[in-house]
């Protein structure tokens, strides 16, 4: 294993250590094989994206077998697409794995595509060289061969793989929008990261995306919000009003002379707190048509708008009720105020299976 390729990040801190073990595990899942890439360089792939400022050791301070993987980062950290996007992955850690883990595989995939079907022997010999270069095997293969064919297929393979890991990406984050993760001291215990296999897994469901497409369109999902306060002595304080509630006196006025004090309590004149408690809203239930005339872009519709008023139940902390119907009623899909993140995926896969005009199978 060779020292990873940024300043300032300790390899050998267990959360770093765990950011690598993470996104191999996910890998091995996705491709249904060991991914033998040294976990440093995928440690520095999910901090590429995780951090403001990310900044590479000098290539001279880096051994001849580790130039290729350096390479492939030096073209991540450059890419426009990657100091765009950095808007929305620094600090995120569910994007900044999904980038890691979409990029690593769709490069894999992109090397053993060129390998076994292109017909130009040069470009299957560089493929291969690449491959052999990027695992744990031979990494010195990586650096032999003719220098140009391997330069050129490089560039192609990571701008087809980066482009195809920012698909991904913002499909993490239209999903953390449907829930409120987007948002400061919103959604935080659903960032998707101990689920992100499940959440690529989807990324790959046409259904979904298009469904996704739709609520983009929506650009105020989750900003309409309904919140219920009443009143009350012992609740929480959110202003001032005068009366003679002994309860909610403010302190002060307990300084002016008894006279005057007493005067202003018969008059309820006396500054007093004001105070209130939020009151809990019931379920949102949801009842959707999946009759013949839903076919087509309707279907997409409802289901776009099911995901947008989850959102506004996840916002309000209410449990969410769903169910289909067409000539019968379906199932009813509960997803409640406090479920995890495999509950909603799980409600966002049921909800994409759905086809407008058909029976359920």
């Amino acid at each position: 294993m060779s020292d990873g390729y940024l300043r300032g990040v300790d390899y050998e801190d267990p959360i770093v250590k765990y950011r690598g073990e993470r996104i191999s595990h996910t890998l091995k899942k996705l491709m249904g094989k060991d991914v033998p890439v040294d976990p440093n360089f995928l440690v520095d792939s999910y901090y590429s994206h995780y951090l403001p400022l990310p900044l590479m050791r000098p290539e001279e301070e880096v051994p001849q077998e580790g130039k290729l993987l350096y390479k492939f980062l030096e073209m991540t950290l450059s890419s426009d697409a990657v100091i765009t996007n950095r808007n929305y992955s620094v600090a995120n850690s569910a994007v900044s794995m999904a980038l890691s883990i979409s990029y690593m595989q769709n490069l894999i995939e992109e090397l053993e595509r060129v390998k076994k079907t292109s017909q130009s022997k040069e470009e299957r010999e560089a493929a291969e060289q690449l491959l052999n270069g990027m695992m744990g095997g031979n990494k010195k293969s990586g650096q032999q061969g003719n220098q140009e064919s391997m330069e050129k297929l490089m560039k192609q393979v990571h701008e087809k793989a980066l482009s195809k890991a920012m698909e991904d990406a913002n499909m993490v984050k239209s999903m953390q929008k449907i829930i409120g993760g987007n948002g400061a001291g919103t959604g935080s215990m659903l960032n998707f990261e101990g689920d992100i296999h499940e959440v690529l897994r989807l990324s790959k469901i046409t259904e979904i995306k298009k469904i996704l497409e739709f609520l983009s369109g929506m650009q105020k999902l989750g900003s309409f919000t309904r919140k219920v306060s009443t009143r009350y002595s012992k609740g929480e304080l959110y202003g001032y009003e005068k009366g003679s509630d002994l309860e909610r006196i403010v302190p002060s006025e307990l300084s002016m002379p008894d006279e005057i004090f007493y005067l202003k309590l018969a008059e309820a004149e006396t500054l007093l707190y004001e105070k209130q408690i939020r009151e809990s809203l019931g379920p949102l239930y949801l009842l959707l048509d999946k009759s013949g005339s839903m076919d087509g872009e309707k279907i997409l519709w409802a289901k776009a708008v099911a995901l947008a008023l989850y959102s506004r139940a996840r916002r309000e902390n209410r449990d969410f009720y769903m169910r289909f119907f067409d000539n019968i009623p379906y199932p009813l899909i509960k997803v409640m105020k406090s479920a995890k993140s495999k509950d909603v995926i799980k409600m966002i896969e049921y909800i994409g299976k759905i086809r407008g005009g058909e029976a359920q199978t």
